[in-house]
Order: structure tokens, then C-alpha cells, then sequence
């Protein structure tokens, strides 16, 4: 049933909610359909013949497998690597503190499980981590008051949600 439902959103945040149809309480969002579709689409053998046809007919609506998109702006990055701690390597590959927060934006934006980023973000454990260790010592706080650019705003204030949501 759950599968059927995000199809069924996936395919109305594509072609608009009939008349007199309303989204339910707690529906998924425009980004959260569109990162499922993507999943969906790379699954292949995974997902049964006739949800592979429904898949491949909202990819026909869509023109193609959507892309992940990086959300925050170079001019909001120069204004919030300023606020982020500094960097403590305590073992394994460093991490790009911009691919960390991006992944954490991903994730409040489309508001899936972190067992679920996009493989172009990193290890789920490692953005999973940073988040937890950034919401506990304010700095995601503090990114979310920071004064951005008017593009910005959209997924700072998904992220004041989601991080008010997890505390």
C-alpha cells in the first residue's frame, strides 16, 4: 500500500491533483516524490514488472530520471562555512563539510530515511552522524537564522522544521 500511495503522489506532484482532490495530512512533498521516483528508477530487478511499467511511465512524464540537485547556492555556502566547527578528524576519509550539509538539507527537504541518500552525498552513517553532532552544539541553529539569499530560503526553512522535528 505504501508503494501505491507514493507512486500516486509521485504522479500528481507531476501532473497536478484532480479538481476537487486535496492532499492528505502528512502527504509527501514535490522533493520527496521526486527522490523516490529516482530511487524507484535505479532499483531495476528489485521492483515487480507491472511497478516497473508504472515507474517507467511517470519517467515518460518527467523526460527522464530527475537528477539530485545541490540546494545550497555558492554565495549562502562563503557565509555558511563561517559558522560550521572546526573540522576534527578522528579516523576514516574526511568528509566535505558541503556534501554533509548538503546531504543533511536532502534529507529535511525530502524528509526520507537516511538509510536512503543519494550515493553523490556519502555514507548515510557519516552525514547521519554530522547531523546529530551539528543539532546538539547549535550549529545547525545557527544555520538556520543566518541571513541567506532569497533561493536559500526554501530549504533553511525545511531544515528549522526538521531539526525542531528530531530534537
Amino acid at each position: 500500500m505504501a508503494w501505491q500511495r507514493m507512486w500516486w503522489a509521485c504522479r500528481y506532484h507531476l501532473t497536478g491533483l484532480p479538481d476537487g482532490v486535496e492532499w492528505w495530512p502528512g502527504a509527501p512533498n514535490d522533493e520527496h516524490a521526486a527522490a523516490w521516483l529516482r530511487e524507484q528508477s535505479t532499483q531495476g530487478a528489485l521492483v515487480l514488472s507491472e511497478q516497473r511499467r508504472l515507474v517507467d511511465e511517470l519517467l515518460s512524464l518527467t523526460g527522464g530520471v530527475p537528477m539530485w540537485q545541490p540546494r545550497i547556492s555558492d554565495v549562502a555556502w562563503q557565509s555558511l562555512s563561517g559558522l560550521l566547527p572546526a573540522r576534527s578528524h578522528t579516523g576514516g576519509r574526511p568528509r566535505s563539510e558541503r556534501q554533509i550539509l548538503e546531504a543533511i538539507v536532502h534529507i529535511a527537504c525530502t524528509t526520507q530515511a537516511w538509510t536512503r541518500l543519494p550515493p553523490d552525498l556519502g555514507p548515510f552513517l557519516a552525514c547521519r552522524r554530522r547531523f546529530l553532532l551539528w543539532r546538539d552544539d547549535g550549529t545547525l541553529k545557527r544555520i538556520c537564522r543566518a541571513a541567506l539569499p532569497v533561493q536559500d530560503t526554501v530549504w533553511q526553512q525545511r531544515l528549522a522544521s526538521y531539526i525542531d522535528l528530531s530534537a
